[in-house]
């Protein structure tokens, strides 16, 4: 007479249930640490990429920044031939005004006044104050005419985990050139 004989391993990998309670309870107590020591393996990893995703999310928010504050100073002195007697400040303070995230002290200005058919006057610096709308870097402020902003920020950073990314420094420049209305 032939003995059918179940073999529980066949049982087992349909489904656990068909186990004895005896096994069903060392493949339990036997698999116990794995999801703990899967999470150390890769959490480190998931750690580096998460911060060199925010350091080099706040370097491009830095370069939008300065070239937003840049654009916004060509608009404001496009439309402010014979209005203002500091050219120089009004685009300090639209820079600044549309780039709060960077720190003025380490922000530096050059303003290119060109009046129509005149040769180009740079100024540096914040202020370049006339005593009138019509002498001076307000003079050159002219319908007409063009002004280029140049801004440049030199304490932008790319350090990660103690390793900078810029050893000799960090400086970012923009520019724009626009037609004084």
């Amino acid at each position: 007479m032939r003995r059918f004989v179940t073999s529980w391993s066949l049982f087992s990998q349909i489904h656990p249930l068909f186990l004895p309670k005896s096994l069903r309870l060392r493949r339990v107590l036997r698999n116990e640490g794995q999801a703990l020591v899967e999470t150390a393996l890769v959490m480190p990893i998931i750690i580096t990429i998460v911060f060199g995703i925010l350091v080099f999310g706040i370097f491009t928010m830095q370069i939008m920044s300065l070239t937003e504050g840049v654009s916004s100073a060509g608009r404001v002195l496009a439309v402010s031939a014979g209005q203002t007697k500091d050219p120089c400040a009004l685009a300090a303070t639209s820079i600044q005004g549309a780039a709060p995230v960077l720190s003025p002290s380490n922000l530096s200005y050059s303003v290119v006044l060109t009046p129509l058919g005149g040769s180009a006057q740079t100024y540096n610096g914040a202020s370049c104050s006339s005593t009138s709308t019509i002498t001076g870097a307000a003079g050159n402020l002219i319908s007409g005419g063009t002004v280029q902003i140049t801004a440049t920020y030199a304490n932008c950073s790319l350090q990660f985990y103690g390793k900078n990314f810029m050893p000799k420094g960090c400086s970012i420049s923009s520019t724009i050139t626009e037609t004084v209305q």
